[in-house]
């Protein structure tokens, strides 16, 4: 038997709001550009049903693990093979015991032997300083940032997908997954809106590692990256959960950056129809929340509104 591998951390959190925080809200913490199969390219990851997965920018996705066990809000068991087939699965053990004055978060990793002869060299890859005690130290990190100043974006995503949900439901079934036209559909509409959150999470990463950031959101109008992330839905249902799972954690990563990190100037190249409408720096605050805010996801939530409306009116 090869020994555990055993990393533990305080939360200064209640054991219901540490374990939100590490489920719902892993994009938002986990440090992707060092501990992540895309690297740059990672716009997050999430738990996705019974899985967990990493998703890149240009809309794909990588599964790491699998859930054993779903046991809120004491125990999360994975069977994980980042990067690697299903059969490759060691066991990470999650659990969540409330303190006096917060929660202690342990990660127990075992099951090293079903390895063979590669069991201590991959071993080894989560026993030093940057393995599990670094994703750990990022946990505590975001339990402790103040989402306060983000009622107003929270408010415009909850409005967008409350519409969003709508003309999904209103519009006609395809049978792959985008119907053809020369506009853009409810659901391309929808797979643009988490694509471009991909993208804004991916510099909110970079600004926390302290890594070069730059956005830009011709992926995220691409009908290709577009029809990618889609095709990872198993049916409407699900897409709206991976858009909501999204956006939550694209808010939470934006309630942990500092105020500096907010000021940040981010180079930035936006198009609109194949027009360039900004190629230049904003500091990243004003564009990754006044901008959505105020600007990108009231203009969605208008264009689906419309889709919605349009529909209603021919089967009228």
């Amino acid at each position: 038997m090869t020994a555990p591998v055993i990393r533990s951390a305080w939360v200064e959190r209640s054991i219901d709001d540490t374990f939100r925080i590490f489920t719902s809200e892993i994009g938002a913490w986990w440090p992707l550009p060092t501990h992540g199969v895309f690297g740059d390219r990672s716009g997050g990851v999430a738990f996705d049903d019974d899985r967990l997965v990493e998703r890149s920018t240009d809309g794909s996705e990588v599964v790491w693990a699998e859930v054993v066990t779903w046991d809120p809000p004491i125990r999360v068991t994975l069977a994980w093979h980042p990067g690697r087939g299903a059969e490759e699965a060691t066991t990470v053990d999650i659990s969540f015991e409330a303190t006096d004055d917060g929660t202690r978060v342990v990660i127990e990793h075992h099951g090293w032997e079903r390895l063979g002869p590669d069991a201590i060299e991959r071993r080894r890859s989560y026993v030093g300083p940057n393995a599990w005690g670094a994703v750990l130290d990022h946990l505590a990190d975001s339990a402790r940032a103040d989402h306060g100043g983000l009622d107003d974006l929270r408010r415009a995503q909850e409005r967008y997908l409350d519409v969003a949900g709508e003309a999904l439901a209103a519009s006609a079934p395809t049978t792959d997954g985008v119907a053809q036209s020369d506009d853009w559909t409810a659901e391309q509409v929808v797979a643009h809106v988490a694509l471009n959150d991909l993208a804004l999470l991916q510099v909110c990463q970079a600004l926390v590692h302290g890594r070069p950031a730059r956005f830009e959101n011709a992926t995220a109008q691409s009908p290709e990256a577009m029809q990618t992330w889609l095709s990872l839905s198993v049916d409407r249902e699900h897409t709206m959960r991976r858009a909501t799972s999204t956006a939550v954690q694209l808010r939470a990563a934006l309630a942990r950056l500092s105020p500096e990190q907010l000021e940040t100037t981010v180079p930035c190249l936006l198009t609109h129809d194949g027009e360039v409408v900004l190629d230049g720096e904003r500091p990243w605050g004003a564009l990754a929340i006044t901008t959505q805010t105020e600007m990108h996801l009231p203009a969605h939530t208008e264009q689906l509104a419309d889709l919605t409306a349009d529909v209603v009116s021919t089967h009228s």
